[in-house]
């Protein structure tokens, strides 16, 4: 296939819209697996996922005497728990969603719905004491998950008055909170049609005043029902039902148009927990990058819709073929995969954490989202994609005077489909006559950690040399060292192979004047494992650059001592687990660019 790639003129803004994911319930964050995969999560550079949605928060807040005007609350759990997501760099998109105490049963009744009311109020007014005013503003609150389905009991009727007492809480605390729902998941469900209703012409039935319109008008569509067996995702599906809801919105509530529109939940495929292996495997990373570009493409370009957030819900605790960003290995535990409709409570782990010893390691689909991190911020024009459903498809940005990103994909709906695909592009409008040219993959057998597991007998619990080994095939592998690259005229042809399913992303890359600047904030957890050593989970504040190569983690046995480098791997991303013996070593982290210019190194820490 051949792409023309115009990198000049006039050049639209181009919006990470993708930057979220979700999980549940919210009492994972309280549990060390979960708090190192969100540290994971936030090391993505460029917070390329912003956003992390939690079911039933709620659920971790105590109370007493909610049925009067001066309720008492125990916040400290649900403050452990956004503690996580905070000192991650990451935000909550808040679900208001859990029963406290089981006290709410009927929302239509006046003393329910002011008590919710209070809820919301002092729970916001908590949030911002601890958070800070302008930090909350920062944030989405959103309403109960699911509620045309078994996740919410009461109808729509008492929906829509939880709904105001969630407005007018928030409001009380704050007008400029902002609050969308109402994420639902059958498409134009009685219940989403209700709210869109209620929001463009009623009445909050607390305030007597216009019911408030929505901040997003949130839903849930997916590629395929769940099911055991590994049925073929409709990525077009997905958007043909999303611009239903949009035209039916467009052509019924006009006054609501101009809201943006967010699918929080656009994933291949129902069913979390439902063990697909494709989950574990670059296809997974294609197919993500295939819903994204024709997210873009039909929606965002061709209908002009205000795209406010694509979420993929894969932040769970999982395996290999579950929907998660990383696999996890423990010793003992049982997660309970989920909740039956009509359940009313969260599902939860039925062991003590402090017992549980686990290593995580990251898969293609994590990677995935560190590759569009680097995407740029304008859209460059792209010439010779085929149909939207086409099996490849090209991302195309630009970063001021100084970089062009490119991401190719090339993935089929098929899951069990292979090909390869010659590709050409033809560049042209470079801001520059010579860049460093740097080539990222994700294709099966490289960057597959998967892969490397099978061949060593898929263990349960992996040893020490196969826990390292498996981390170093989990970051992106280049396609050959970084290299300078003429673009005479400010054009450049690039001609490749590109497996399916594949993921590859091109940045041609201008020389800063300085290179990279120190690493700071370097800070360490110490986790038992399951190998009979100890992992150290590294963390530090990512560098605002978009040349980096890698960070090197060093380690020396003293403070004075020779600091050698102990991350096999290249990774963009940062934080690091250093599987080692018992006992304290001393760390520096220092950050290399593209041209293999070394930044000064960390303070050095004792861990």
């Amino acid at each position: 296939m051949k792409f023309e790639i115009h990198c000049d003129g006039e050049l639209a803004a181009f919006r990470h819209f993708w930057r979220s994911t979700g999980f549940t319930p919210a009492n994972l964050l309280l549990n060390q697996d979960m708090q190192q995969a969100m540290a994971h999560v936030g090391s993505i550079p460029h917070n390329g996922i912003n956003w992390v949605r939690v079911h039933y928060l709620l659920e971790l807040v105590r109370a007493r005497h909610l049925d009067t005007a001066s309720p008492h609350y125990d916040w400290s759990r649900l403050d452990q728990a956004i503690d996580v997501l905070i000192d991650n760099g990451l935000k909550p998109f808040f679900e208001l969603m859990g029963n406290v105490e089981g006290f709410f049963n009927d929302y239509t009744d006046p003393a329910q719905a002011e008590a919710w009311r209070r809820l919301i109020r002092d729970l916001a007014l908590h949030m911002i004491a601890r958070y800070g005013r302008e930090e909350v503003r920062s944030w989405l609150f959103e309403t109960w998950n699911e509620p045309d389905i078994g996740f919410w009991l009461q109808g729509d009727e008492a929906f829509l008055v939880y709904y105001d007492a969630c407005c007018a809480g928030l409001q009380d605390a704050d007008p400029k909170l902002r609050l969308g729902g109402p994420g639902t998941c059958r498409n134009l469900s009685s219940t989403l049609r209700a709210f869109l209703t209620h929001c463009e012409r009623g009445t909050n039935t607390l305030t007597g005043k216009p019911a408030s319109r929505p901040a997003f008008i949130s839903v849930h569509e997916k590629g395929v029902r769940a099911h055991v067996e590994d049925l073929t995702p409709d990525s077009m599906g997905i958007v043909s039902r999303e611009l239903r809801i949009i035209e039916y919105i467009r052509r019924n509530h006009p006054g609501l148009r101009s809201i943006p529109f967010t699918n929080n939940e656009c994933d291949p495929q129902v069913g979390w927990s439902t063990i697909h292996t494709w989950r574990a495997r670059p296809y997974y990373a294609a197919m993500v990058a295939k819903i994204i570009n024709q997210h873009l493409r039909v929606l965002i370009n061709d209908h002009g819709v205000d795209y406010g957030l694509l979420g993929n819900d894969n932040g769970f605790l999982g395996t290999w073929g579950h929907r998660t960003l990383l696999t996890r290995f423990a010793e003992t535990g049982h997660i309970d995969h989920g909740q039956a409709p009509g359940h009313r409570d969260p599902p939860r782990f039925d062991e003590d954490p402090r017992h549980r010893r686990f290593e995580l390691v990251k898969k293609p689909v994590f990677n995935a989202m560190t590759l569009l991190a680097l995407m740029g911020d304008q859209s460059c024009r792209v010439v010779g994609e085929a149909g939207t459903d086409s099996t490849v498809g090209v991302l195309a940005t630009r970063r001021d005077e100084g970089q062009i990103a490119i991401l190719i994909y090339n993935c089929d709906d098929r899951v069990m489909h292979s090909d390869t695909c010659p590709i050409t592009l033809s560049i042209h409008g470079l801001p520059f006559n010579q860049a460093r040219l740097v080539t990222y993959l994700i294709e099966e057998d490289t960057g597959d950690p998967f892969h490397v597991w099978e061949a060593m007998g898929a263990p349960d619990l992996p040893n020490g040399a196969q826990l390292a080994e498996l981390r170093r095939h989990q970051e992106p592998t280049y396609a050959g060292p970084p290299r300078d690259i003429q673009c005479p005229d400010g054009s450049l042809t690039l001609t490749f192979d590109l497996p399916q399913p594949a993921v590859r992303l091109i940045l041609l890359s201008t020389r800063p004047t300085k290179g990279p600047s120190a690493v700071t904030g370097l800070r360490a957890t110490v986790y038992e494992s399951f190998t009979g050593q100890e992992s150290l989970l590294l963390r530090w504040l990512p560098l605002d650059s978009y040349f980096i190569k890698t960070y090197e983690v060093l380690a020396s046995t003293g403070p004075q001592g020779r600091f050698t480098r102990v991350n096999a791997s290249d990774q963009i991303t940062s934080a690091y687990v250093h599987s080692r013996p018992h006992g304290p070593l001393y760390y520096r982290v220092r950050a290399v660019d593209f041209w293999g210019r070394t930044g000064p190194p960390s303070e050095v820490l004792k861990a």
